[in-house]
């Protein structure tokens, strides 16, 4: 576990600081600067660029994690791994790049006219498409080779930290549209050339074309992994932004709704930090263990990374309920709308965390088979329900998809470990947390309100920190959690 928690404690920080610059972005500077039709036009694009990358390259960033234990040769450059799949990744990014230029019309027509915002300004996605690709593939790459830092810094803290001084820039120069969505591109851009960087400096961007060796059993193996696992691969990519995409589709005013759930949305995933922060690096320890056989050191890292993610997701949870009004109150009036929807999007989350790194254990084993199927049932569900809760409850409708759609995904997948490997991520220590959550939520409805909005949240987060972490430490509900505050604690004894 050294490897793993040495990068999952960079990446947390990295995580928690690309956090607050995101905040500051989506909730503070992008809603007030931007009218929120544009705003939702910058949301649409990344949307559309995120899936449309996670189709072209075929489910090759899971692929490489998955058999770079067979590659692994630094003599001889891996094997040639990395130039095989930029060069199929290539390929499909140029591929889905056409089809968004050919029905270029009839994306206008969903979010909006012939003469809308995305007609005049949606192409500006065609050059986003390639860059996310190859963002997703040097990013499996390098955490592949152990460098799973890099990636969280240039997506989480580079990209934020330019994003920042571009909506600066637009408040001060007031740029013409145009160039503005094209500077916003060119931040993706500029984060993806910086992961390359990371690379070459290290002296590990090593392309060894020459030196590509495949053999034909393992290339049909690779190939049958990459198409199944390209379902999960989607289902990791479409929560959220099929939601986003939809709202834009289906409601008057798309592009205003989707702007406003976008930002419920990034406020919600604040809760999903510990499992990125995790999965970053867990992901080719994991695959190393199946080839090893190590059933135990992974039925190790399951139940500790669902209890971690379980204590650390039910805490932000209660905090973004007891601040939301305080959240909604930093943005324009409109905004409060999503408020409801931002509520159930972080209990999405934090069923999510619950479940621990369940799909990535089934990713990165020889049933990712399962992880295909369960991914496209995902994404097929929550389309359809999208469908069906937007029209009847509007915005709000597609937090509710969400939660059906990936609570019965999730469920599906832990029993299915259960049945076929034996693994279990729970145990009384999940039950006592669940009750200890509810049990804090019951006190934050019957609580009465507290003078200003800014004095009622202090009160709240204060009473649900000085109850949850100490009945945490006291049980043991994280033991490793309650580890780390032994050591701090024995090192200030020591010092003192």
């Amino acid at each position: 576990m050294g490897i793993l928690a040495r990068q999952a404690g960079w990446n947390a920080a990295l995580a928690y600081v690309g956090l607050a610059l995101g905040f500051v972005n989506v909730v503070l500077l992008y809603p007030r600067i931007l009218p929120a039709d544009e705003f939702g036009l910058t949301r649409v694009l990344v949307s559309i660029a995120a899936i449309a990358a996670q189709m072209a390259q075929l489910g090759l960033d899971n692929t490489v994690i998955r058999y770079f234990p067979y590659f692994r040769d630094a003599t001889r450059k891996h094997n040639g791994l990395l130039a095989l799949v930029l060069s199929i990744g290539t390929v499909g990014g140029l591929l889905a790049m056409l089809v968004l230029w050919l029905f270029h019309g009839q994306f206008a027509l969903w979010f909006g006219a012939a003469d809308g915002l995305y007609a005049e300004y949606g192409l500006v996605v065609l050059p986003l498409v390639l860059s996310e690709v190859y963002f997703f593939l040097f990013r499996a790459y390098s955490r592949s080779i152990h460098r799973s830092i890099a990636p969280t810094f240039t997506r989480e803290f580079l990209l934020r930290v330019l994003q920042m001084a571009l909506i600066l820039a637009q408040a001060w120069w007031h740029f013409d549209l145009r160039v503005f969505m094209l500077l916003y591109v060119g931040t993706f851009l500029i984060s993806t050339a910086g992961l390359v960087f990371d690379l070459w400096r290290s002296g590990n961007l090593t392309f060894g074309i020459a030196k590509l060796r495949l053999p034909r059993r393992l290339g049909r193996s690779m190939m049958r992994y990459g198409l199944f696992t390209f379902g999960s691969g989607m289902a990791t990519i479409a929560l959220g932004n099929v939601d986003q995409l939809m709202v834009g589709v289906m409601l008057k005013d798309g592009l205003d709704n989707v702007a406003y759930y976008a930002v419920a949305f990034y406020i919600a995933s604040v809760i999903l930090i510990p499992a990125r922060a995790l999965v970053l690096p867990s992901m080719p320890i994991l695959a190393e263990a199946w080839k090893k056989r190590e059933h135990a050191k992974i039925d190790m890292i399951y139940r500790r990374s669902a209890a971690i993610q379980l204590v650390i997701g039910a805490y932000l949870f209660l905090c973004l309920w007891a601040g939301a009004d305080v959240l909604f109150s930093l943005m324009k009036p409109g905004y409060s709308i999503a408020k409801n929807a931002m509520l159930i999007l972080g209990f999405v989350n934090v069923i999510n965390l619950a479940g621990g790194l369940s799909g990535g254990i089934v990713a990165t084993s020889r049933s990712y088979w399962f992880d295909a199927l369960s991914g496209a049932v995902l994404v097929i569900l929550n389309v359809v329900l999208d469908f069906a809760f937007i029209k009847a409850f509007g915005m709000v409708g597609a937090a509710w998809s969400s939660l059906v759609a990936f609570t019965s995904i999730l469920a599906w997948r832990i029993v299915f470990l259960k049945r076929k490997h034996g693994l279990w991520p729970f145990d009384a220590r999940t039950v006592i947390t669940m009750v200890l959550g509810l049990a804090l939520a019951i006190v934050l409805l019957m609580l009465p309100q507290f003078g200003g909005i800014w004095l009622d949240f202090i009160i709240r987060a204060s009473v649900v920190t000085l109850v949850f972490w100490p009945a945490v430490y006291y049980l043991r509900l994280a033991p490793d959690l309650s580890d780390q505050v032994h050591m701090v604690l024995g090192r200030i004894r020591n010092k003192s």
